[in-house]
Formats: C-alpha cells, structure tokens, sequence
C-alpha cells in the first residue's frame, strides 16, 4: 500500500484521531515523510533518532516506539540485543501505511468510511437494496483530487464563470492558501453569497477581513455557529427518533432491513442526509411509514455525489 493510497483513505484523518502523545507523532510523521520521500523503511538506532527528533531523553523513545509497535502504527524489529540488555543496537522501522491494522483506542472508533452518505441503489435488474459501506463503489482513477478540501473551494469559484487553464491554476494555489487560514465552509458560504463580485481567489485571501465585515452587514450578522449548532440538534433528535423506533422493534413487527436503515440513522454522522436516500424508498418500509412522516421534515435532499441538492430558479419567459 503506498502513500497516496494512504492519503486518499483519510489515513492522516485516522493518524489525528490516534490520540497519540507528542513523541510518538514526531516518530510517526518522521516516518511518513520518508514514505513520502520513498523510503519505506529506515536502519537506525535510538540515539541517532533521539538526536534527530530534538529529545535528551532515551527512555522517552523507546517507550514511543514500543507504543507504536504495540499499537500496529509502525512495524520495529531490533538487531541482537543479547549482548546488551541495556541500549538497544541498530533496528529496522517503517511506518504501517494500512490503517485497518492499527489498534486504536478510542472509545468511539472512527475510520475513512465514518463519514460516507450510503446510498440506495439498483443492481442490475434486482429490486432496490441497501449497499453496506464495504460495498459501495469504488473511486475510479482521476476522481480522488475532487475529494480534496481546496478542490472545493475552487470549483466552487468556477462556477458561473469562464475560466481558462491559466486562471484554473491561480484559482488552485489560493484555494490551498485559503483552506490553511480559513474555516473551508466559512470561505464556501462566502463565494456562495457574493458570487461574481468576488473576482479572484487572491483578492478574497488577502481581503478577507473587508469580505468578511461586507458579509455580516447584509445579512444582518447572522451567527453561523448557532445555525450549526441548530443543524447538530437535529441531527441528534432524527437519531433519538430512530433509536426510540429500534426499541419498538419487536412491537412493529421490523423487518431485518428495517432495521438495518434505522441502525443507520441512529450511528451516522449525518443522519438527516442519510434519511435523504431511505425516504425516496419509503414505500419499500412500510412498517417505518409513521417514523417517515415524523422525521420527513427534517431531511436534508443531497445527490449521490454527496452534494446538497439546489433548486433551479424558474426560468423567465418573454
């Protein structure tokens, strides 16, 4: 497995949430810049990368390393120590690029598949079925750059406009700047609201305190963190609902399927556009139809990209 297999798997997202102590991710990062640099494995000693990570403390990393080792994030093995019970000699380390392996102790286990919208889709000519998350479709090759946080905010500022090659790579430079200094859904709403009148991505970088004093007087200093705060209530009462329904299983009379999309909904991250794709499949759960017009409301309408679902202004005849 290499690195960009890696990197496209949300391995740094999982390596994040390792909870790791500051030791272990100097040793852990050492080892993924020399992945990068493709060096997949490294001959050292304990010295020589206690000097190299800046610590005056031997004990320090070879209890870093054994953590490491312990918990599956690095593969370790030593030369003979027979000789010398004390100090470790030379050892061979290299950093475990396959997430699925690492022991992880947290008590809510995330991985690169946490966040994923699951779909409903046809197979073939087989009724309508719930694909489960190993199922689902693999990315084709050439598709995993739309999936990087700066590749929205630029294609996000193409839209509506004529943009040549040229203009595309300026636009991707300061995207990148843009997701390193600012909240990505803050610079999102931004190029939402103003649109045109934002002509470059390098003005909006460097001007982002006249944008952002400009935004909160026309809408009247709308306070984004209690609309989001507002949208994780509901998330949590869709979740509540569906685990109230899961407790009347038995009473229902619940199908295993039915079942399986209310387990869904209860444990997503994003129930409400998860409630998106089982609610065009309602007649399908007819024992879940009074949990449906309960909950209906509260849906979020997305595409099978993930991509919240816009209605498209009527067009104005002459």
């Amino acid at each position: 497995m290499n690195i960009n297999r890696f990197i496209h798997s949300s391995g740094f997202k999982v390596l994040a949430l390792a909870k790791l102590s500051q030791c272990e991710y100097s040793i852990a990062l050492y080892l993924m810049n020399c992945c990068i640099s493709g060096i997949n494995q490294i001959i050292t000693t304990e010295g020589e990368l206690r000097n190299l990570l800046g610590y005056s403390d031997d004990f320090i990393i070879r209890n870093s390393l054994a953590t490491l080792r312990d918990r599956k994030i690095i593969h370790l093995n030593y030369s003979d120590t027979d000789s010398n019970e004390t100090q470790h000699p030379s050892m061979r380390i290299g950093m475990q690029l396959d997430t699925s392996r690492w022991l992880l102790d947290n008590k809510i286990e995330s991985g690169d598949t946490d966040a994923i919208v699951y779909p409903f889709r046809r197979a073939g000519e087989a009724p309508f079925r719930l694909l489960p998350g190993d199922s689902l479709p693999k990315q084709r090759p050439g598709q995993a750059h739309t999936n990087e946080t700066w590749a929205r905010i630029q294609q996000e500022f193409a839209r509506g406009r004529t943009l040549d090659k040229r203009d595309m790579e300026e636009a991707e430079k300061f995207a990148k700047i843009l997701v390193d200094t600012h909240p990505v859904d803050q610079v999102l709403i931004y190029l939402k609201h103003f649109g045109l009148r934002i002509p470059s991505l390098s003005l909006l970088a460097s001007s982002w305190q006249h944008y952002q004093e400009l935004f909160e007087a026309e809408t009247q200093k709308i306070d984004i963190m209690e609309a989001r705060q507002k949208h994780l209530s509901l998330d949590e009462e869709l979740r509540k609902s569906a685990r109230e329904t899961l407790e009347k299983a038995e009473d229902l009379e619940l199908s295993e399927e039915d079942r399986s999309v209310l387990n869904i909904l209860a444990n997503h991250r994003h129930p409400r556009r998860q409630l998106f794709w089982a609610f065009q499949l309602r007649s399908r759960y007819q024992k879940l139809k009074d949990f449906f017009e309960k909950n209906a409301s509260k849906m979020i309408p997305i595409t099978s990209a993930g991509l919240i679902v816009r209605k498209t202004p009527p067009k104005i005849r002459d």
